[in-house]
C-alpha cells in the first residue's frame, strides 16, 4: 500500500511545488511593480489616484511614467496571479492524466475570466 501512495505523493508534492511557485512569483512581481509606483509618486511628487481609468488610461499612463499607472499594473499583476495559478494547476493534472480534476480547473479558470469580463462591463 505504501509504494502505491508514492506516486501519488509524487504528483502532490509536484502541483504544491509548481503552485507555489506561481503564487509566490506573482506576488513578488506585483509588490515589485507597485513599488515602482509609489516612488515614481513620491519623486515626481504626485498624488496617486483614487481610482483606475480604462485600458487606454492604463497604457497611456504606463507609457508616460505615471505613477498610478504602475500601480493598476501592479493590481492587474495581482488579479492575474490566481488566473496563472489555475491554469498551472489544470495543466498539471493534465500532464498526470486526471482529467476530471484538469477539467474542473478549467471550470474554475472560466468562471474566473467570467467574473473578470463582468466586472469590466
Amino acid at each position: 500500500m505504501h509504494a502505491h501512495r508514492a506516486p501519488d505523493s509524487l504528483h502532490e508534492s509536484q502541483l504544491r511545488i509548481r503552485v507555489a511557485r506561481v503564487l509566490e512569483t506573482g506576488f513578488r512581481v506585483a509588490v515589485a511593480i507597485m513599488a515602482i509606483g509609489l516612488l515614481l509618486s513620491v519623486f515626481k511628487r504626485e498624488p496617486l489616484p483614487d481610482t483606475m481609468g480604462g485600458p487606454r488610461e492604463l497604457i497611456a499612463g504606463l507609457a508616460s511614467a505615471n505613477p498610478g499607472s504602475v500601480i493598476g499594473l501592479g493590481i492587474i499583476a495581482i488579479i492575474l496571479t490566481p488566473i496563472a495559478s489555475t491554469i498551472v494547476i489544470g495543466w498539471t493534472f493534465h500532464e498526470q492524466g486526471d482529467r476530471r480534476y484538469a477539467m474542473i480547473s478549467g471550470l474554475v479558470l472560466l468562471i474566473l475570466l467570467i467574473s473578470i469580463g463582468l466586472s469590466l462591463l
